[in-house]
């Protein structure tokens, strides 16, 4: 057999080839290597990331059994517990500022809806209140409690409070302090919007002359620290009165009774 030059060369190069194949081996055995050790981080990772996923989500669930569980509690609370029951004011004429009052008070106890408010007020009127009822009901199908409240109030209300601020203003005292309270407090009731100081001023220029000099030289901040002035000074001017009891008295008779008869026995 002829070997011939080129068939060497060949030879030559093949082997060459696989020298320089076994010599790159140990590299790539290197990058496998790294390549698979990347692979288990990224997998450590993917599971990392679903565990913490998982906490979450039963955190989350852990609040929601305990927010039930004490929603339950208190609806066991309430079961067990139930609110007092509250009645609905009756209305027979008059003023209706109380009566009003109530009825939102009762309203906001038991969460009346607006539909029904007219409704239920309808059924509680009595006396002359029961015929004014009769007829709002006869000519308003469909009656919002604003509505209902204003009707009342035109046909009730005295006729000073069509004007309310003119009457707050006006306000005298011309009993005691207390009932010279009571009376502001009613009046201040019908106005909106009035600043603090001017419902201080309304209060003292409306008391007694003595009276309110004596508070203004004090000069309260406040109608709450005014009428509180008013009041001791109203007790402290109040005339003193003696009271002797029946025995006092027929002691104090007979010394004098006595003395009378020494004066006379020296005829001074």
């Amino acid at each position: 057999m002829v070997i011939t030059r080129s068939n060497a060369a060949h030879g030559e190069e093949g082997g060459s080839s696989e020298q320089s194949a076994h010599e790159v081996t140990p590299q790539n055995d290197t990058l496998a290597q790294i390549a698979a050790k990347l692979s288990v981080l990224d997998d450590l990772k993917a599971e990392v990331t679903a565990l913490k996923v998982q906490t979450r989500s039963n955190s989350g669930k852990a609040k929601m059994r305990q927010y039930t569980d004490d929603s339950g509690d208190e609806n066991d609370h309430h079961r067990r517990f139930p609110r007092s029951k509250v009645e609905f004011p009756k209305f027979s004429g008059g003023d209706p500022r109380g009566w009003v009052l109530k009825a939102e008070k009762y309203f906001r106890y038991y969460g009346t809806s607006e539909e029904d408010k007219v409704e239920i007020a309808a059924m509680h009127p009595e006396g002359d209140a029961l015929d004014l009822f009769s007829w709002i009901s006869a000519e308003r199908t469909l009656l919002y409690w604003e509505e209902f409240i204003k009707i009342i109030e035109e046909h009730y209300e005295p006729p000073e409070y069509l004007n309310p601020d003119e009457h707050f203003v006006l306000i005298k005292q011309t009993g005691s302090v207390q009932d010279y309270r009571q009376e502001w407090a009613r009046r201040v009731a019908r106005v909106q919007n009035w600043p603090d100081h001017c419902l201080l001023g309304v209060f003292i220029a409306g008391l007694r002359e003595d009276l309110r000099s004596e508070v203004k030289i004090h000069k309260p901040k406040s109608v709450f620290r005014a009428s509180s002035l008013a009041l001791e000074f109203e007790k402290r001017n109040a005339p003193v009165h003696f009271k002797t009891s029946s025995m006092g008295s027929a002691t104090c008779t007979l010394r004098i009774l006595k003395l009378n008869t020494s004066l006379a026995r020296y005829k001074i």
